[in-house]
């Protein structure tokens, strides 16, 4: 499927270092004048995606698109770098109160992304707050939380501790997820594997935990396949992920663990992805695997980062051929017809305790393709209000 010139754009300049090579590429496209470039397309696609900072990061200083469209991308980058201030600090606050009450915590993607990876605190937009601790910590993470302030749905908190990975807290200005894995459901990894070769990077004039570059990716790769592919920043973080790190990854290491774990299939595919995407720096054991139903995974995947309509009813099954074992595939699909009451409560927001969770099991095959259809016409009523 090719992509349209402004998708062609998106990607070229969708990175830290784009080669001289790029920008001539991106020169070429702009100025050959067929089609015409639509900007307000451009600029709409790289906001929903994540990647309008590093567009006029790179376009800034080429003059070849309107100062108009350009003054767009630069209020974007500007935003992002208040945001992501704000939460850096709020960051730090968090991480002093955690290790003061002797709770050691990983910061994880966002804000820290922005800075530790792509050298800027505005060039990637951080949503959350993200932490890692451990298991055993945390529940005395929550306290610590909730007696600083934030807010905490308890009546959720079994059902997310059975069936996600991760706390929601919020403090009136920011979202705080407190993680205890980083993946979850289709693979059975070891919370404890996440902190077993931790590293130390100054940030903000401090040392904090770091994962090591190999498990930094896999986690990266897999919160890339739990948003199923969307939006496209998450891609450019795996990217430079890669980028980055790649001469210090233990690349056979990295093999070992996906393998162990079950994410060769998805994290082989998302890395030959991004190079064809971004440029990604990439081994050639990896780029020569053939993954059957590649073309028809990343069609899909196009479809859904640049069009205003995500139809995650098509993407969620698809992708879930991405995994490597067959009888995790069918747990997945039986999983979903069948879930365990956690997920049901959370799916249908059903009180802890309430006997009406065994009416909703016995029809949750039914109910199923009609919550899949309501969420699709909800996603159709907020384009036409657009």
């Amino acid at each position: 499927m090719p992509l349209s010139n402004e998708e062609k754009i998106i990607c070229l300049l969708s990175r830290l270092k784009p080669s001289s090579e790029d920008i001539e590429r991106t020169k070429q496209i702009v100025t050959s004048g067929e089609p015409r470039i639509d900007y307000r397309k451009l600029v709409r696609l790289a906001a929903l995606n994540g990647v309008a900072p590093l567009l006029y990061k790179n376009l800034k200083d080429i003059n070849i698109f309107p100062e108009a469209i350009l003054s767009k991308l630069r209020n974007v980058y500007l935003h992002s770098v208040a945001e992501n201030l704000r939460k850096s600090a709020a960051l730090i606050r968090l991480l002093d109160l955690l290790k003061h009450r002797g709770i050691e915590a990983i910061p994880i993607k966002g804000v820290i992304a922005s800075e530790l990876i792509f050298e800027n605190p505005g060039f990637y937009y951080g949503s959350d707050i993200d932490i890692l601790v451990k298991p055993s910590e945390l529940q005395a993470a929550k306290h610590i939380l909730i007696d600083s302030g934030y807010i905490y749905n308890e009546a959720d908190e079994t059902d997310m501790l059975s069936s996600h990975y991760h706390l929601v807290f919020h403090d009136g200005h920011h979202l705080v997820e407190v993680h205890w894995n980083l993946v979850k459901r289709y693979f059975a990894v070891p919370p404890e594997f996440w902190w077993e070769d931790i590293l130390f990077q100054e940030y903000q004039e401090q040392k904090i935990l770091c994962l090591s570059p190999e498990k930094y990716l896999m986690c990266t790769i897999f919160r890339l396949f739990s948003h199923m592919f969307h939006p496209f920043k998450f891609f450019v973080l795996v990217s430079e992920i890669s980028n980055k790190y790649y001469e210090s990854i233990d690349w056979a290491r990295f093999a070992s663990f996906t393998q162990k774990y079950g994410m060769d299939k998805l994290t082989t595919f998302s890395l030959k992805l991004a190079n064809e995407f971004l440029g990604t720096k990439v081994p050639d054991n990896i780029l020569n695997k053939h993954i059957v139903g590649y073309n028809l995974f990343k069609r899909s995947i196009i479809n859904q980062l640049f069009s205003d309509v995500r139809r995650p009813h098509i993407g969620k099954p698809l992708y879930t051929l991405l995994l490597d074992s067959p009888f995790n595939i069918f747990r997945y699909f039986l999983m979903r017809i069948f879930p365990g009451k956690s997920e049901l409560r959370l799916r249908y927001q059903i009180p802890e305790g309430s006997r009406s969770i065994f009416v909703y099991y016995a029809l949750n095959p039914v109910l199923l393709p009609v919550l899949i259809l309501r969420k699709r016409l909800d996603a159709l009523s907020g384009k036409s209000k657009n």
